[in-house]
């Protein structure tokens, strides 16, 4: 009975190809019946056939028993899958309630913030903005998020244009400036920029904050605010004298703090300049996307304060630190002995060593200063280093703000045999003009048109009219921001010359070059 009711539920319940097998050993079955009944066979063959009857229902017996208990286990499995979704769905539901009641608890706190307060992406674009700002502008709430700045802010934007730059390179910068009001009033305000995410080297956008000037009170930037240099143009100021009671103070009192404790943050750094430890190097690849110079590889330097890895602090800190007290040439000076140093010394004991080219970022203070040109000539000469293989990054802005330094520097040190790069093209203006009279090796694109090449058919353009025109000019150019593979097969069909960027190395020590 239970061979046969197991046979009934094999037909029940299995596939169409099964159901055939099962109907085949029936038809077979009775043909051995009916050969036995109607055929004079012995003994001995009826026994044979009989048993071969009797092992293929068993074996069909069996396989039906077991494609049963493997039914009944994958049901049990989907049944239990089917509750972890339910659940999986009951907590997702109630992380959007809680990520929904903190988004409107975020915009009321944002509103009632009774400064301006704006958030301005790469495409500086307004993506968020609070009641206050809107005192200061005659647009409707509802059409304000997704316009440019420069459309809703049209009497200021050039004024914060040159200012952006550094902000989007991850720095902090603050100013004075006036700022007219819808009704036609203008009031004195310190702007703060803070890049956001903080601990990025390449913000994906950045907060701006207006902090109304006190009567009598005098800003700190005030002397900024009439100038078309950015804000974070160095400036030497003892620390006694930072007694205003404005978020400037605030910030880098805070900042200093977290990265060197109670001790004054510019005895900190003066003797981090004069350490061997307390700075680190480090370096990122720069890989050439087809047979082109420097195949021992060419690599951008980076700085890194150590208390910044120690702590897990966001690099770069110390920087607007160092832009306070005026310190921004020192560390540059001090980037270039130790480059120079450890490739020399690399030479000396590494056999087969093959020297990469060595990319350095400059700030506006060692390029504009003279004296800077004639430090690293002495160093070359004295160390004998190789001039080709050393490259100094100048950022767009300064190629805007600071063209006539930009361009002594370069005249200074092309004859010697360095190289020269414009960082961050096309992030502040798509145009080759800032760049006449520059004797450029490369052009290093800015990486928020890297990113959007797939998303926006115009960046895509800009991508192909900046290579044609670096083509023609003889100039190599450099994408940043490479984070995939379908990233760098783009770039290579473009004709882009070399790439860097997550997707090809990250950061790391510069004794991890090979």
């Amino acid at each position: 009975m239970r061979i046969l009711y197991g046979l009934l539920a094999f037909l029940y319940r299995r596939p169409v190809q099964l159901v055939l097998s099962v109907l085949l050993t029936l038809i077979l079955g009775a043909v051995l019946v009916i050969t036995i009944q109607f055929t004079f066979f012995d003994l001995q063959w009826l026994t044979f056939l009989g048993g071969i009857l009797f092992a293929a229902i068993l074996s069909l017996a069996s396989q039906a028993s077991k494609s049963e208990w493997v039914v009944a286990r994958r049901t049990r499995q989907l049944e239990r899958t089917r509750e972890l979704l339910e659940l999986e769905k009951k907590r997702a539901r109630t992380v959007e309630d809680a990520l929904q009641v903190a988004d409107e608890r975020a915009r009321m706190i944002h509103d009632l913030q009774p400064t301006p307060l704006l958030y301005i992406d790469r495409d500086l674009r307004i993506r968020q903005h609070n009641r206050a700002f809107l005192k200061l502008t005659d647009w409707p709430a509802e059409r304000i998020n997704g316009q440019l700045l420069r459309d809703v802010a049209a009497r200021e934007y050039p004024a914060l244009l040159p200012r952006f730059h550094e902000t989007l390179a991850g720095s902090m910068v603050s100013y004075s400036m006036a700022w007219s009001a819808a009704d036609g009033s203008s009031a004195s305000y310190l702007v703060k920029q803070v890049p956001w995410p903080p601990d990025s080297p390449h913000a994906s956008g950045f907060y701006i904050l207006m902090l109304p000037e006190q009567a009598g009170v005098p800003a700190p930037a005030a002397a900024e605010a009439e100038s078309p240099i950015p804000a974070t143009t160095t400036r030497s100021t003892p620390h006694a004298a930072i007694t205003d009671d404005t978020g400037e103070t605030m910030y880098l009192h805070s900042l200093s703090d977290q990265l060197t404790g109670s001790e004054d943050p510019r005895v900190k750094l003066l003797r981090a300049l004069k350490s061997e430890d307390d700075f680190l190097l480090f370096a990122q690849k720069i890989m050439p996307l087809r047979n082109l110079p420097f195949e021992h590889g060419c690599f951008e330097i980076l700085l890194r304060l150590r208390e910044e890895e120690d702590n897990l602090l966001p690099p770069g800190g110390f920087i607007p630190i160092a832009e306070q007290f005026g310190l921004t040439e020192d560390i540059d000076r001090w980037v270039v002995r130790k480059v120079i140093a450890w490739s020399m010394a690399q030479q000396k004991t590494v056999s087969g060593w093959e020297m990469p080219l060595l990319c350095v970022n400059l700030s506006d203070a060692a390029i504009s200063n003279p004296e800077f040109a004639r430090f690293v000539r002495t160093e070359l000469h004295r160390t004998k280093f190789p001039a080709s293989q050393l490259c100094f990054e100048v950022g767009e802005l300064e190629t805007i703000s600071n063209h006539d330094n930009v361009v002594r520097f370069i005249a200074a040190l092309k004859p010697a045999g360095c190289r020269f790069t414009a960082d961050a093209f096309g992030s502040v203006k798509l145009s080759f003009s800032h760049l006449s009279g520059l004797a450029l090796d490369f052009v290093k694109i800015d990486g928020v048109i890297i990113q959007n090449m797939f998303k926006t058919p115009a960046d895509l353009v800009k991508l192909r009219a900046i290579v044609g025109v670096c083509q023609k000019l003889g100039v190599r150019t450099i994408a940043e921001f490479v984070e995939d593979d379908r990233t760098l097969e783009k770039l290579r069909e473009i004709g882009i010359d070399y790439a860097q960027g997550f997707g090809i190395a990250r950061p790391g020590p510069i004794d991890d070059i090979r």
